[in-house]
């Protein structure tokens, strides 16, 4: 059906998103078809299953990859041989930092509870756990949002009231796009201890809002989140470690702010949109006429 579409459209090229059970798909329909196909790599569960998902065959066939990392590219190259090697791009995912205008960038007002947010869905992936432990040895007052849903979520509430922080954790459930954007106005910082993670859109949401973030040291997360001076990083599974990160900065407002402001200019210089969308654009142009550009494809308009 597809490469029939494909045919009828008058398509050159077909690009797939994630690299597994659509990227089948667009693989198959380009046999079909005879059109060239590319993907982008995410991860990070295609990582846990890479032989299953055949990514080595998907890599070979490809006229290129566009892989979100320099982390995600490296697991590429572990399932492909060094010859396809050059074929794999770094295009990162962004956000529009117009989208995430920070309103009160001042002093918090006297009795301000500050305001913690984790967005994620509720599985065991996403470390929590963790941060309910780390948050019990937190003396600093504080408020925690919890925005999304999924398989654990009754079983993590019930851990929030064995800890003793069903008063202080509101398990909010899904939210959109826009009503995280809402939030992260008055968020005062963001964590995420995860224990597998490609590059958190999430992340990058945060710090576009100039709200600092605590992340775990993991995957293509230390290319994003620079330790110290965006966020902090901390590593996966230490609650100890975590609960120090995030009394650090509860304690220090004007560095959290600081990391707030540098995590802004993070993302506008290479997580913006506009601009990785200008750079998958560029491997396409590149490759119809022949051309392979370097690993970090150009921003072209």
């Amino acid at each position: 059906m597809l490469a029939r579409q494909l045919a009828q459209t008058g398509a050159t090229h077909l690009h797939n998103h994630i690299a597994k059970s659509s990227c089948t798909v667009a693989m198959l329909a380009s046999d079909l078809s005879g059109l060239p196909f590319s993907f982008t790599l995410h991860g990070p569960d295609i990582f846990f299953e890479p032989i299953h998902w055949r990514l080595d065959e998907k890599i070979g066939r490809a006229r290129f990859v566009a892989c979100i990392s320099d982390f995600c590219r490296s697991q590429a190259m572990a399932f492909s041989p060094p010859e396809d090697w050059p074929k794999l791009h770094i295009v990162h995912c962004g956000v529009d930092p117009a989208r995430y205008v920070r309103a009160g960038a001042s002093d918090p007002a006297p009795g301000h509870v500050p305001q913690l947010l984790f967005v994620g869905r509720l599985a065991a992936v996403k470390g929590l756990p963790v941060l309910f432990e780390a948050l019990q040895g937190i003396e600093t007052r504080f408020n925690l949002a919890i925005v999304g849903d999924g398989p654990d979520r009754a079983a993590l509430e019930a851990q929030a009231r064995a800890a003793g922080l069903s008063d202080r954790i509101d398990f909010m459930g899904y939210r959109s796009q826009s009503e995280v954007a809402a939030l992260l106005g008055d968020t005062d910082l963001l964590v995420l201890p995860s224990f597998a993670e490609g590059v958190p859109v999430v992340l990058m949401e945060a710090m576009a809002a100039e709200v600092p973030v605590i992340a775990t040291r993991i995957a293509g997360i230390p290319e994003l989140v620079e330790d110290g001076t965006s966020g902090l990083l901390v590593p996966p599974g230490d609650a100890s470690a975590l609960g120090t990160a995030i009394e650090t900065l509860l304690q220090d407002p004007e560095k959290a702010r600081r990391m707030g402001r540098a995590g802004r200019a993070r993302i506008s210089a290479e997580f913006e949109s506009r601009t990785e969308a200008a750079r998958l654009a560029h491997l396409f142009r590149a490759y119809a006429s022949g051309q392979r550009p370097p690993k970090r494809p150009e921003a072209r308009p």
